[in-house]
């Protein structure tokens, strides 16, 4: 794999590397026209908070109303509604959202994988596999032929077909089985709820052979989120380290060094940007953050020391500046406003508070509101 020159690890700082991921995101730099442009080039957004998570594919997307700062919300809603993209589980034990036509290359690459890693909590619900796979059998029958069942209505079916208690957490993990089995998948919402259709009705067909898959999922993964680690792949894709390197061997990816670590890309590095201070306001969950557990010193802001960021944040929600984590934000709409608390990290310059107060009044003007109040908190 080639090296860039100049690129040694001696001359690109971790700001550095935040900002590259920021324009391969497409969070910087030219957006998307719409918002499945953005689903297709992430490929999978976390989306276990479900209403925060359609903030990122907006915010990757030019605006399409009148005084917006990028999509609006009922453009994404409109992609779930049609069943273009589907918020279900594929990577990892948590939801994504995932366009439709690349569901079953992502169940093929990592399923299995996800479905051992449920097995000791499965146990421990009394979920053996042949009472989950029942389960999945179950819920296909009862999706089949256009039928969206809420959470509900598919514990109704499983109880009606002599499944015992599917209630709580012994439900959630009979439907997360049946999704990662291609049994269901979510369906159009009904009455603000999630649904469940059927797995065949609202997927294309088409086989894939794992060692495909994963290659697929790679070169997604290393276009919208490079440079990353091998290990950033991994634990994003729930994969084995050498099924993952196998199918970056074929890929031909460039690969970089910063400190000890090896970082791949196909994206070629932004040019050096202009201008003062960014502040972006991301949900908490976003690609910026959940893409890169391997390399996560690269993710907190450099000015400031590991040890000054809490264990835990004040607000689920994250702020950004200049592509690496500084504070959190919560906002609270009300009829004429919005409510935007955030707590910071550390103090800012002034060019920094007026970086934060443009971020505040983007997300004030995607809320819809005409007015916002803005609370500003740092530690001492």
């Amino acid at each position: 794999m080639a090296t860039p020159t100049g690129q040694n690890g001696t001359d690109l700082e971790p700001g550095a590397v935040a900002a590259w991921r920021a324009y391969s995101q497409r969070l910087w730099g030219e957006r998307f026209a719409t918002p499945m442009d953005a689903f297709r080039h992430l490929g999978a957004v976390q989306s276990q908070e479900y209403q925060p998570s359609k903030l990122t594919p907006a915010m990757r997307t030019r605006p399409d109303a009148e005084g917006l700062p990028y999509a609006a919300v009922d453009s994404i809603d409109a992609l779930i509604d049609k069943g273009a993209v589907v918020r279900t589980h594929v990577l990892r034990t948590t939801w994504h959202t995932v366009p439709i036509e690349d569901v079953r290359m992502m169940l093929a690459a990592g399923g299995d994988r996800v479905l051992n890693l449920m097995g000791t909590n499965n146990r421990a619900w009394g979920l053996d596999d042949r009472t989950l796979d029942r389960c999945a059998e179950v819920l296909a029958a009862a999706t089949a032929g256009g039928q969206h069942l809420t959470r509900e209505e598919a514990a109704e079916a499983l109880a009606a077909a002599g499944i015992a208690d599917p209630t709580s957490t012994r439900l959630i993990h009979m439907l997360m089985h049946a999704e990662l089995k291609s049994a269901i998948c979510s369906g159009t919402p009904k009455g603000g709820k999630q649904t469940y259709a059927n797995f065949d009705e609202r997927v294309p067909a088409g086989a894939i052979e794992q060692d495909e898959a994963i290659r697929a999922l790679a070169e997604r993964f290393f276009t919208s989120r490079g440079p990353a680690t091998l290990k950033d792949f991994t634990r994003w894709a729930t994969l084995k380290v050498a099924d993952a390197k196998a199918a970056l061997d074929g890929l031909g990816l460039k690969e970089l060094r910063v400190g000890d670590r090896v970082l791949y890309y196909s994206q070629e590095p932004p040019a050096a940007r202009d201008g003062g201070p960014v502040v972006d306001f991301v949900q908490g969950f976003d690609e910026m953050l959940c893409a890169y557990t391997d390399s996560k010193e690269f993710v907190m802001h450099h000015s400031v020391p590991r040890t000054r960021f809490p264990g835990r944040a004040r607000y689920s929600a994250v702020i950004l500046l200049d592509g690496q984590v500084i504070g959190s934000w919560k906002a609270t709409p009300k009829k004429e406003s919005v409510l935007i608390e955030t707590w910071r990290v550390r103090g800012f310059t002034a060019a920094e508070i007026a970086a934060l107060r443009r971020g505040a009044d983007r997300l004030r003007a995607w809320y819809g509101k005409p007015e916002m109040e803005l609370v500003l908190d740092h530690e001492a």
